[in-house]
């Protein structure tokens, strides 16, 4: 069991989360280049240096937005239970759902990594816990004859992050009104069964 938290603490939670809320609304609304520290403050409705207590600048909180990101991806792996092939499924349209879940936020991020050398940074340092755990679902199912020994376990990671990155970028570039998940998906499931054994192919259709 966790231990309770003191009121200070509580606050300082809440004070955190409300800054995180307003940046992330203010991102979504006004765009990442024209949101101010002040503004985001303002929207919180605490003091500027408040918001420095919580957050370096208005970057650290886009690299929280990628860390939640990213952890939904590894909850989803966590909790797949039918094998590596469908925790590599889960964590890749985990981080579809959390980026398809607000284009302009999404958009404000992808503006951030790109605008920016440190969270592009930390964006890839967060993606590449995913990568390796995606590496490793990969080699598992080479190893249980479940997928193709060539192309190698990592190249199998890197094209469908980059499935979901593609998807992402239409996403965030177009007004086209199809949900990520559903641009995604059937990529992820042809990529799938690309790199997937006659072995995994006749279990699939089995279920």
């Amino acid at each position: 069991m966790l231990p309770a938290r003191s009121p200070r603490q509580a606050q300082a939670d809440d004070t955190r989360a409300r800054l995180f809320a307003a940046a992330a609304k203010l991102f979504a609304t006004r765009g990442y280049h024209e949101t101010t520290v002040d503004q985001i403050a303002r929207e919180a409705g605490v003091a500027k240096g408040t918001f420095f207590v919580h957050f370096a600048t208005k970057d650290a909180v886009v690299s929280e937005l990628v860390a939640r990101q990213v952890r939904a991806a590894k909850n989803a792996r966590d909790q797949a239970t039918g094998g590596p092939i469908d925790r590599l499924k889960a964590a890749v349209l985990a981080l579809g759902e959390q980026a398809g879940a607000s284009r302009e936020l999404s958009r404000a991020v992808l503006s951030a990594t790109l605008a920016n050398a440190e969270v592009s940074d930390r964006a890839g340092a967060l993606f590449h816990e995913v990568h390796s755990g995606m590496v490793a679902d990969a080699k598992e199912g080479q190893a249980l004859g479940l997928l193709l020994q060539t192309p190698d376990a990592e190249t199998m990671a890197n094209a469908l992050l980059a499935s979901y990155l593609g998807a992402a970028l239409h996403f965030t570039t177009t007004l086209d009104p199809i949900p990520l998940t559903r641009v995604l998906a059937p990529i992820v499931d042809a990529n799938l069964a690309g790199f997937s054994t006659k072995k995994a192919l006749r279990s699939h259709r089995k279920d």
